[in-house]
This record gives C-alpha cells, structure tokens and sequence, in this order.
C-alpha cells in the first residue's frame, strides 16, 4: 500500500467518523406504552391516564389532553412525570363512549413528541357512573373551580426539521469535505 493510498484511507476513515455521533445525535425518545392502551376497552375507571417512554421526557411543554365521544375537552391537570412516564388523573367527568387521548412531550434532546390514541370506555354505560377518583359530585359550575383548562394540541414540527436539517447539514460538509481531500490527495500524485 502506497502512501497516498494509506493518506486516502485514513481521510476516508476519519470522515466516516464524523457520522457514527450522528447516529446517536438522531435518536429520539420514543413512545413504549400508553395505559389504557390504543383501542383497548375499558370497562371501569383507572387511576390514571399514562404514557410511558424509553427514556424520560422533559416536564416543560408535557401535556396530555383527554376528549370525550362528542369531542369535548375535559380539564386535565399538568402531567406528573415518574420515571419514563408521563401521566395525569382519570377524568372524573370521563362519560361512556370512543375517548381520544392527545399528548405532547419533549425528548432530552429537545425532539418534541405529539401523538393521540384513542380506547373505548364501556363501564358507565353497564351499570351506571362509573366510580371517580372520589364520591362527591361535581360542581354545579365548573368555570367557577380554579382547574386549569386543557386545549387540543397542536402539532409543531419545527423543532425535529430543524434538527433534521442539522445533520443533514452536517453530511454534506463532511461529504464535501471528503471529496475535497481526496482531489487533492490525487493531484499530489
């Protein structure tokens, strides 16, 4: 092997090195579980809703949002986080019926994750209210309690095109940089 063969190879080697950290740098937190999960059945209330990840998600900008059969909103609290997982209270008011769980939540790495699943809620339908969290009935005017209102998500694809913009980026200097050395390597001849 010459010693421009070897200059070339440990060039090529090199750049090469370059995109090993990428591929870490491209792994996202991902969805693992969701308690109920997608089109389960439900037949009595839980304790909670959760969605569980394979590594833990930031707090900031978590939210799960729960909607009814008819599309309604119910209040949910701020998501708890434990571990890998996300998760807030049953819904107390949660009534029978096709329900659609929306979440959010933001990955270490600053990737943000949005999805919804949806389960059927069957145990109010079979032998009347399901029991809540607790007995008592709820206000007469829930405007008046100090709950904080939930909003349908919205997705925001910004952050993961910027971050695919990135090592997109960061290819193609590498890429070019490489053919770069290896002209030159072959005009040294």
């Amino acid at each position: 092997m010459t010693k421009s063969q070897r200059i070339i190879g440990s060039v090529l080697l090199a750049g090469l090195g370059t995109f090993i950290p990428i591929s870490s740098v491209s792994a996202h937190t991902d969805l693992v579980s969701s308690s109920p999960s997608a089109d389960e059945i439900v037949n009595a209330s839980q304790e909670s809703i959760s969605i569980t990840f394979s590594e833990p998600p930031l707090t900031d900008g978590a939210a799960i949002v729960v909607l009814n059969s008819t599309g309604e909103i119910l209040d949910s609290p701020a998501p708890t986080l434990d571990g890998a997982s996300l998760s807030i209270p049953w819904p107390a008011e949660l009534t029978p019926g096709q329900v659609t769980v929306q979440w959010r939540a933001t990955a270490d790495d600053g990737h943000v994750l949005s999805d919804e699943f949806g389960f059927n809620y069957t145990a109010a339908a079979e032998g009347g209210m399901a029991p809540g969290p607790s007995d008592s009935a709820a206000p007469a005017d829930l405007a008046a309690t100090e709950t904080p209102v939930a909003m349908p998500l919205a997705t925001d694809d910004s952050a993961v095109e910027s971050s695919n913009n990135l090592v997109i980026g960061i290819a193609i200097v590498t890429l070019v940089g490489l053919v770069a050395a290896g002209m030159f390597l072959r005009r040294s001849k």
